[in-house]
């Protein structure tokens, strides 16, 4: 005789509506051992139609490349909703000198364009670029003609090499790629004031409302590149007082500004709103000096140089990409009904980490779908230290 009470809750006897509400009110790593409870929960959570409120928070994702060993390539995506890791598979294309990630892709831009995205390394290689260049600012904007879910990528400035010497005269060359006709077009170029600076090591770039933004990082100089109508707007100086290098970023439907201050008090890390039409500044919010300096080796003279900043939706990542220091990392997240933005430590990176000569560093929203897709290769925090 069964001891089992009729009377008692099951969960096998609610319905479909309720299980996937509860199913949805999971993290992702639970959601990935849930799926694998019964075939009513997998068909439930791999649905289409099943968006968990963990999905609207964007993820960090850092892939570290080293020069002369692929096999030392890792990567990395943070889940904030669950504020743990996952280990990715490796970037193990090494015929290429220049990766760079954007919104869900990766991207290799020489010697040949290509990309993917971001969970599920299904490489396309387009017609070539007119002017072929690394480190290049690189942004996915949506294409209306060509329905919800058209997209189209914008590649700007970078520097372009002949016979390995730089190419002066093409550096500010900026081309749009449309995947539909796998055609690029060819825009008036990058405004002559960032010539001397026109990578993706001193500019940084946010997408906004139709608009392209190039931001001089140490230089400060802004313009906005209008992706209807390609014609660039005057260059200004974009610099609040103190301010020794930041990083523009697009979240909330606004712009923002973030990096290091000379201030009376000592240096801090400071976040300003934007106003796109005046480009006027205002300050949002201050990063408490001990999660500061838990980024940095106190004993360094230039210790926040190897600091950056990436950001999206309600989210702004600051990280240190120096070895020495394991890539930490802290997030700001900016409270949709008031504004108010709340700090925290992002965890350390699952161990072991290797040694990057270069990292790549960005935000992005990430679907089930993609997730299910690598599920092997996509491993949850649990499966790291196995």
């Amino acid at each position: 005789m069964s001891d089992h009470n009729p009377k008692e809750p099951n969960i096998n006897t609610l319905s479909i509506d309720l299980t996937e509400l509860i199913l949805s009110s999971l993290s992702i790593p639970s959601l990935l051992r849930a799926s694998s409870v019964c075939k009513l929960w997998r068909s439930l959570i791999s649905s289409p139609t099943f968006t968990p409120p963990s999905l609207s928070h964007p993820w960090f994702f850092l892939f570290g490349l080293h020069n002369t060993s692929s096999r030392n390539n890792q990567s990395f995506a943070f889940d904030p909703f669950s504020d743990s890791w996952f280990r990715l598979p490796s970037l193990d294309d090494s015929s290429s000198s220049s990766f760079l990630g954007s919104s869900g892709f990766l991207f290799t831009t020489t010697p040949k364009f290509s990309y993917t995205p971001v969970l599920k390394s299904s490489w396309r290689l387009t017609s070539p670029l007119k002017y072929s260049r690394v480190n290049p600012l690189l942004g996915v904007f949506p294409d209306t003609s060509s329905g919800a879910h058209g997209f189209k990528f914008i590649v700007v400035g970078g520097v372009r090499f002949i016979g390995g010497l730089v190419d002066i005269e093409d550096r500010l060359a900026v081309e749009i790629y449309d995947p539909n006709h796998d055609s690029w077009e060819l825009c008036p170029a990058l405004p002559a004031d960032f010539r001397s600076r026109n990578s993706s090591q001193s500019l940084s770039s946010a997408l906004l409302k139709g608009k392209f933004y190039v931001f001089g990082i140490y230089s400060c100089f802004v313009s906005s590149f209008d992706l209807q109508n390609h014609v660039w707007s005057e260059v200004q100086t974009l610099r609040p007082p103190g301010v020794i290098f930041s990083f523009m970023i697009s979240c909330h439907d606004m712009l923002v500004l973030a990096g290091i201050c000379n201030a009376p008090s000592g240096p801090s890390f400071n976040l300003w709103r934007i106003d796109e039409k005046t480009m006027e500044f205002t300050e949002i919010a201050l990063m408490p000096q001990s999660l500061l300096y838990s980024l940095v080796d106190d004993e360094e003279d230039d210790k926040f140089a190897s600091l950056k900043c990436v950001g999206m939706g309600n989210l702004i990542y600051v990280f240190n990409e120096e070895y020495h220091q394991k890539y930490p990392a802290c997030l700001c997240e900016i409270s949709a009904d008031n504004g108010k933005c709340s700090w925290r430590r992002v965890p350390q990176l699952p161990s072991p980490v290797n040694k990057f000569h270069q990292v790549i560093s960005f935000c992005s929203t990430v679907s089930l779908t993609s997730i299910f897709h690598r599920q092997h290769d996509v491993r949850p925090p649990q499966a790291m230290h196995d």
